[in-house]
């Protein structure tokens, strides 16, 4: 129950990567008030509490790499102070500590592929994809931490080497305030930019990724259908029309991310995050005919259709329409009526989209179908 909680309530707060630097800066701020020792063990207590927390509350995906890098450098520091040469000296253990997670950051960031390469498996689940992608995010939030911490280290030592020893105030500043400051102030960056982002994706148009029943189990943005291709399997809804025994085609567009400038059936969309087949119909019908409410598609077959280029559940639907005026609609890019003498003197010859080669036989039929009934009626 719990575990639900968390999940669908506090997402914002736990893929924010940063907070898993809180145990370093808990460290930080214990070290002014007790011995550097008592800080680390406490701090590397608290750091392993949580990591195994959110590890049993959110799973893999939670953005844990941080927080795990964080548990470990705490752990070594802890291990340092059982070791009679390796003391940090007095007052200097922000200092230190901050050194440690540039470190950590840095392997983060820049050695990715080969954190990937020891949580892959040959098979990978959807499970595994979601600890990929914490691996990225986790490399996102230390180029974060980078950023902020590396100049303030830079600054640092050029005053510790060139102006030692260092004024009370200085001292104060540069070893003590500003490092837990610096990664406060990565947390609140970061979460000021992942609430900007999340803001901003809420307005992108997303699109349902299937399973192979045909059952919903995922979404992503549809710009990103560009990039994965066949990975995903995605519902389209695509309508024919049929006039008075003709098929009305048109060209796809050239900037199509499949079968771009061919000849093809006149609508197809892809079907939304979260909408209906009827949803999606009307969004098209209003598309194309918006002045048009009598219109009503009528379902055909559904099927399914993967090439190397898409991977597509389709819903055939087909739009019965016995005024030809109606098809004058700009929209259509150079729409016109083609018998099916016409259609078949140009099938197999790379003229017409794939899609639409397949569906050929059941719209011809359903053409020659309506046509008889016309006559007996």
């Amino acid at each position: 129950m719990i575990r639900n909680y968390i999940k669908s309530t506090s997402k914002l707060f736990i893929i924010n990567g940063t907070i898993g630097v809180l145990p370093i800066i808990l460290c930080m701020i214990l070290s002014e008030f007790i011995s550097a020792s008592t800080a680390i063990y406490i701090s590397a207590a608290v750091s392993l509490f949580f990591s195994l927390l959110i590890y049993y509350l959110i799973g893999r995906g939670g953005s844990l790499l941080l927080l795990l890098a964080s548990t470990l450098l705490l752990l070594i520091l802890g291990i340092s102070t059982l070791i009679p040469f390796m003391n940090i000296p007095q007052g200097m253990l922000p200092f230190y500590v901050e050194i440690g997670i540039i470190i950590i950051a840095s392997v983060i960031l820049y050695e990715k592929r080969k954190i990937k390469k020891l949580f892959l498996k040959k098979n990978s689940s959807h499970y595994d994809k979601i600890l990929m992608s914490s691996i990225d995010s986790g490399a996102m939030y230390s180029r974060v931490i980078q950023v902020l911490c590396i100049p303030h280290f830079i600054i640092t030592s050029l005053i510790i080497i060139f102006a030692s020893p260092l004024g009370r105030i200085t001292d104060l500043i540069l070893l003590h305030i500003l490092p837990p400051a610096i990664l406060f102030i990565a947390i609140i960056i970061s979460q000021i930019g992942l609430t900007l982002l999340l803001s901003l994706s809420s307005k992108i148009e997303k699109i349902p990724v299937l399973n192979e029943k045909g059952d919903v189990v995922d979404k992503k943005f549809s710009f990103e259908k560009h990039y994965y291709k066949n990975m995903y399997i995605n519902p389209v809804i695509r309508i024919a029309v049929i006039s008075n025994g003709l098929l009305f085609l048109s060209r796809r567009s050239e900037n199509a991310n499949f079968n771009p400038d061919k000849i093809d059936l006149p609508m197809e969309i892809y079907l939304r995050y979260e909408e209906s087949l009827e949803e999606g119909l009307d969004r098209t019908m209003g598309r194309y005919f918006p002045n048009e409410d009598n219109l009503e598609p009528r379902f055909s077959i559904k099927y399914r259709f993967k090439t190397e280029e898409t991977n597509r559940l389709i819903y055939l639907y087909i739009l019965y329409i016995e005024d030809e005026k109606q098809l004058s609609s700009p929209r259509f890019h150079d729409g016109k009526l083609w018998t099916f003498q016409q259609i078949e003197t140009n099938l197999e010859k790379d003229f017409f989209g794939e899609c639409f080669e397949k569906e050929y036989d059941q719209l011809k039929e359903a053409a020659l179908i309506s046509e008889e009934y016309k006559k007996i009626n």
